[in-house]
């Protein structure tokens, strides 16, 4: 068996220009993994994330915290997937059979209770099936690649390994679901619950992936500062 850690990224930079930035908030999140990681004397034998900057940037600020990091390795298949254009595919359809979340579209970028309403509307649409995402990838191709990127994590890293995903909440959700076989809106509902920087974790073979420990921040709970825990 090997062990694959799933690294959730460092706070974002919600209500900015640029979300996919990292917050000060969130490099001080993934330097504290790194140091988490370091004295536990965890060695890494491969470690991937995504394209996104978010992804990316979290993990070199972890590995730089470890002493004999391996090369990182670039895996698109480990992006999120694109919810700004999903929210707008789905958006006038949610908006037509609950017109009273009409209100909240002028809040959605700066007020974080008004724009969860509105994401978790659309979202759940989206897994659907039942709806039009013009140009938006589908929950299904989601799925799909997904899956393709964590079979390429497992058929270049065998037995005896231990690998290091670094990526975002929908991905981790995907994992979830492809190792607990979970339903499509149970496996989304829980990426709303996924903190940044957390760390999950499984064992896997050529045939099985089996959980091991979920959403894990004890790295940073153990600095005694609840500002650290975010979801956003």
């Amino acid at each position: 068996m090997s062990l694959l850690y799933v690294i959730r990224h460092g706070q974002a930079s919600f209500g900015k220009s640029d979300y996919d930035l990292l917050s000060d908030l969130g490099r001080l999140q993934s330097t504290t993994l790194g140091s988490y990681f370091n004295e536990q004397y965890v060695v890494l034998d491969a470690a991937y994330c995504g394209t996104m900057q978010r992804q990316r940037d979290t993990a070199e600020l972890v590995l730089a915290e470890m002493p004999s990091p391996p090369a990182l390795k670039t895996l698109p298949q480990l992006n999120e997937y694109d919810s700004e254009s999903i929210m707008e595919a789905m958006l006038p359809s949610l908006l037509e059979d609950e017109p009273g979340l009409t209100d909240l579209l002028p809040k959605m970028r700066s007020d974080r209770h008004a724009f969860q309403k509105l994401y978790e509307g659309t979202m759940l649409r989206w897994i659907s099936g039942r709806f039009k995402t013009s140009s938006a990838e589908t929950w299904q191709g989601f799925q799909e690649r997904l899956a393709q990127g964590i079979d390429q994590v497992r058929v270049e890293n065998g037995r005896g390994r231990t690998v290091a995903i670094f990526t975002s909440g929908g991905p981790i959700s995907g994992i979830m679901r492809l190792a607990l076989g979970l339903s499509d809106e149970i496996a989304l509902r829980l990426t709303w619950v996924i903190r940044n920087a957390s760390l999950s974790s499984f064992f896997y073979d050529e045939h099985r992936l089996t959980l091991s420990q979920f959403n894990r921040t004890g790295h940073l709970e153990r600095l005694e500062d609840p500002g650290l825990i975010t979801y956003r």
